[in-house]
């Protein structure tokens, strides 16, 4: 399998190598194109008004002055890199509940299915990557038995607090919500409700939530569609 490794920290991380390194053991073709520089919070953001640098540092490693999602446009549709599948992190801090609309993490993934490609974000606790070198081998055997991969959503996963001293499993679970937010590298008030991200990583579980495209209700828009033929 061919596989394309992005982040959002940039192409020197730790978090990359360990992302990069689980799918080389399995036997995995590995291609990296990451930011050059750090590019947290860019979401899917690209870049419009100059052209991209581009630097080459080994056979399969590309960094690019430019965001996350722009690595993945270069990618696939310049280098035209046939892969079959996207991991994007392993991010450095949480990206759950809301967290997911900023992270230029998610954001590479959500290119990569923009592309039709599937596509794996991947985030742990900030500064620690101990937990994510203890626990990414069986994660993405977890997610490959039970053939989670898609092309119609992204996977989400974050690993467990710090605190948690082990493991207790990996659960499917729907986005969280954060109360308050604080305008630094951590956040308050976080909802417990069981089977969130949010809940999961607070109490030693791996979360995989899958994210799809787009904000649209259908229900919504039937419903005031109706409004507006009834006046």
């Amino acid at each position: 399998m061919k596989v394309l490794v992005v982040n959002d920290d940039g192409y020197t991380t730790e978090g990359l190598k360990i992302l990069a390194d689980a799918f080389k053991k399995r036997g995995d073709q590995v291609y990296i194109v990451a930011p050059h520089t750090h590019q947290s919070g860019k979401s899917s953001a690209i870049t419009v008004d100059h052209s991209l640098v581009v630097h080459r540092h080994a056979d399969n490693i590309w960094s690019i002055e430019g965001t996350p999602a722009d690595c993945v446009n270069y990618a696939l549709n310049v280098l035209e890199l046939n892969v079959d599948l996207v991991v994007a992190g392993i991010n450095n801090g949480f990206n759950i509940g809301i967290d997911t609309i900023y992270s230029g993490t998610v954001g590479a993934a959500m290119e990569a299915l923009l592309n039709d490609k599937k596509a794996i974000a991947f985030s742990g606790e900030y500064n620690n990557n101990d937990i994510a070198r203890q626990e990414i081998d069986d994660v993405v055997d977890f997610i490959f038995q039970h053939d989670l991969i898609s092309n119609e959503y992204v996977l989400n996963v974050n690993f467990y607090k710090r605190e948690v001293k082990k493991s207790k499993g990996i659960i499917i679970t729907d986005l969280g919500i954060r109360k308050k937010v604080k305008i630094n590298k951590t956040a308050q008030d976080l909802n417990d409700e069981r089977k969130t991200d949010v809940w999961a990583v607070k109490n030693g579980y791996i979360s995989i939530t899958p994210l799809k495209l787009g904000n649209g209700d259908r229900l919504l828009v039937d419903e005031l569609t109706r409004k507006v033929e009834s006046n």
